[in-house]
């Protein structure tokens, strides 16, 4: 039986930056750690094979399964981890732009899943009677779906499950969602986000996350208050750089992080730029 981390770099070498870094970050904590990367022939091109072996496997994905319309779209890739997955027991999926801190205890964090089946990162409970989400309004939430008694304020960046029957219904019941494709969202990264339909599955199966907010990376725009990158690798066990830029302060935080591995690990980290200067669908969001 198996446990390890995951994470996706599709479309674009920037991504694929991020992932060497998420992964030099790991190793850097604790060398036995696991980490798998899934990719396409872009995402990862750009490392040479030295760079590569920092993935302890790597999973190229048929690009049938991310196509839309003839166009590829990555985050459909998230409602096929529980198949894509090469751990039998569980895994830990996170996004490519969070890097973990050198003092993450992996012990305890695994030690945090013991009694949990399936969670993912939140902000904590929206009524659905109310605002719902940046994603989805409450009135074309109706709309669509009339039954809906919980809403989580969920972030995929961050997807904890044991592999059995019960993690698997919550993935095939959100890609079931996305397809049916009657609720109307926001647009994010040139397709719907993912979270709408996860929070349809969660709701279809009567099953919220282990712990409302559960926020175990610092993310600034959610924790709303500055910290000293020696604070963030003491409260939690990662930093997220989501969004479409960082701030100078928030960038220097992912560089030092990332130095700290790269020391630690006598290579080289990559410099990120900003992903709305590299991504075309990631200009406004």
């Amino acid at each position: 039986m198996t446990k390890g981390i995951l994470t996706i770099a599709l479309k674009y070498p920037l991504y694929g930056r991020y992932a060497y870094n998420l992964a030099l970050s790991i190793k850097a904590g604790d060398p036995k750690q696991k980490i798998c990367v899934i990719t396409d022939q872009v995402g990862l091109a750009h490392l040479h094979e030295g760079q590569k072996s920092i993935f302890d496997k790597i999973i190229y994905i048929d690009d049938s399964i991310i196509t839309k319309k003839n166009n590829i779209v990555p985050l459909i890739s998230k409602f096929h981890l529980y198949e894509l997955t090469p751990y039998s027991s569980a895994t830990l999926f996170v996004d490519a732009d969070i890097i973990f801190s050198t003092l993450c205890d992996y012990n305890q964090l695994w030690s945090s899943f013991n009694k949990v089946e399936w969670t993912m990162a939140n902000r904590g409970i929206n009524d659905p009677d109310k605002g719902i989400s940046e994603w989805v309004d409450s009135n074309k939430l109706k709309e669509a779906y009339d039954n809906v008694e919980q809403w989580v304020d969920l972030s995929s960046e961050w997807i904890y499950w044991k592999q059995n029957d019960f993690s698997k219904q919550i993935f095939d019941s959100a890609l079931k969602y996305y397809h049916e494709d009657k609720l109307l969202t926001r647009q994010f990264n040139g397709d719907k986000p993912d979270e709408p339909f996860f929070n349809l599955a969660l709701n279809e199966v009567k099953h919220k996350p282990h712990k409302m907010p559960y926020q175990p990376t610092y993310w600034h725009p959610a924790v709303r208050k500055f910290l000293s990158a020696l604070e963030i690798k003491r409260n939690y066990y990662a930093f997220s750089a989501g969004g479409n830029h960082l701030s100078p302060h928030q960038q220097r935080i992912y560089d030092e992080f990332a130095k700290n591995a790269a020391y630690k690990m006598k290579m080289n980290e990559f410099k990120i730029p900003h992903k709305r200067t590299q991504i075309k669908e990631r200009s406004l969001i």
